[in-house]
């Protein structure tokens, strides 16, 4: 079998980015935080309905959630949700130097 070469293109490490959705950090930052809340509901071992309850919304919401269907969700509402399953959250704010790629978002798990 002879070696075939494969093409490929090196993605920008958002794949909303390279997907072309608007706003793209946005969304990895609300992917990124719906993952934490999954990971802790997980962890907990928590049934959806009971899940649900401990965060105010609905089992349809906790099921969009845990899917990670988030265009209902907004960033405040995801923070809101960390902070019912007893997480604190800490934003840092710094000016980007020069030389580095565009401003972005970021979100680190702290264990």
């Amino acid at each position: 079998m002879a070696n075939k070469k494969i093409e490929y293109e090196i993605g920008s490490g958002n794949v909303f980015k390279d997907l072309e959705i608007p706003n793209p950090e946005e969304y990895l930052a609300k992917t990124r935080l719906a993952l934490i809340i999954y990971n802790i509901i997980t962890e907990k071992k928590l049934k959806h309905s009971k899940a649900a309850a401990h965060l105010g919304i609905s089992k349809q919401e906790i099921i969009a959630l845990l899917n990670g269907r988030l265009d209902d969700f907004s960033m405040e509402h995801l923070f809101a949700m960390l902070r019912k399953l007893d997480r604190d959250i800490e934003i840092v704010v710094r000016e980007r130097p020069a030389d580095t790629p565009p401003a972005e978002i970021n979100i680190f798990t702290v264990v």
